[in-house]
C-alpha cells in the first residue's frame, strides 16, 4: 500500500499544477467578499475531478489484472502517457503570447458582477477540460486498480490522489484564512507570477512527469524493458 502510494503520489501533485484553476482561485482569495466564491470554485473543481476519477477508475476496473509479477498493459499506459506529455511540453516551450494574455482576460473580465454560480461553472469547465491532468491520473488510477489491495484501501488511494490534485483551489483559501487580510500580498505575488509563466510551468512540469511515466513504464514491474 505505501509502496503504491509512494508511486502514484507525484502524479497526483502534477494533476494539481494547473496555472489558469490556481490563478482563478487566487483572484477569489484576494478580493472581498471572498468565501463563497472561493467555496464556489472548490465545489466546481470538486466535482469535475470526482466525476473524472469514477470515470477512470470504472474504466481501469474493466481492464484485465496483470496475473504474473510485470503488468504490459500497465506499463503500455504509463509510457504512452509520457509520450504525450513530453509531446504537450514542446509545444508548450513554444512563446504563446496572445494565447497568455486570452486565459487572463477570460479570468479577470468575470470578476466584476459575476454570481457566485459563475465562479462554480468556471472552475468545473477548467477543470473538466484539464486533459493534462487526468492524463497525469490514468496510470495513477490504473495502478490502484489492478494493484489488488482491498476496496477499502483503494478508496484511500484515490483519495489521496483526489486531494491532492485539487491542491489549487484549497490551498490559497486556506491561506486567506490563516493570514486575513495580510495573505492578499503573496497571494497576489503568487497569482502574478504564474500567470506571466503558466506554459513555462505547464511544459516543464510535464517534461518532469513524461521521464518519470515513461522510466516507471519501462521498469521490471511494468513492462520490463529496463533491470530498474
Amino acid at each position: 500500500m505505501l509502496e503504491l502510494i509512494w508511486r502514484i503520489a507525484p502524479l497526483g501533485i502534477g494533476a494539481a499544477l494547473t496555472p489558469s484553476l490556481l490563478c482563478l482561485q487566487i483572484l477569489m482569495a484576494s478580493n472581498t467578499p471572498w468565501k463563497a466564491r472561493s467555496l464556489a470554485v472548490f465545489a466546481g473543481a470538486a466535482s469535475a475531478f470526482a466525476i473524472a476519477c469514477t470515470a477512470l477508475l470504472l474504466g481501469a476496473a474493466s481492464l484485465p489484472k496483470p496475473h504474473t509479477g510485470s503488468d504490459p498493459l500497465g506499463g503500455a499506459v504509463w509510457l504512452a502517457v509520457g509520450i504525450i506529455l513530453a509531446t504537450v511540453s514542446v509545444y508548450l516551450f513554444m512563446p504563446h503570447p496572445e494565447l497568455r494574455a486570452k486565459v487572463e482576460t477570460s479570468l479577470t473580465n468575470r470578476m466584476g458582477k459575476a454570481k457566485t454560480i459563475t465562479f462554480f461553472a468556471l472552475a468545473f469547465a477548467l477543470s473538466i477540460k484539464d486533459v493534462s491532468s487526468f492524463a497525469l491520473l490514468l496510470p495513477a488510477i490504473h495502478d490502484i486498480s489492478s494493484s489488488g489491495i482491498e476496496l477499502f484501501w483503494q478508496i484511500i488511494a484515490v483519495g489521496v490522489l483526489y486531494f491532492l490534485a485539487l491542491s489549487p483551489v484549497i490551498v490559497p483559501p486556506l491561506w486567506r484564512l490563516i493570514r486575513g487580510a495580510k495573505a492578499t500580498v503573496s497571494l497576489g505575488h503568487l497569482y502574478r507570477f504564474t500567470m506571466d509563466h503558466q506554459f513555462e510551468i505547464l511544459a516543464i512540469v510535464f517534461a518532469i512527469f513524461a521521464v518519470y511515466c515513461a522510466v516507471i513504464g519501462v521498469g521490471t514491474s511494468k513492462l520490463g524493458w529496463a533491470p530498474w
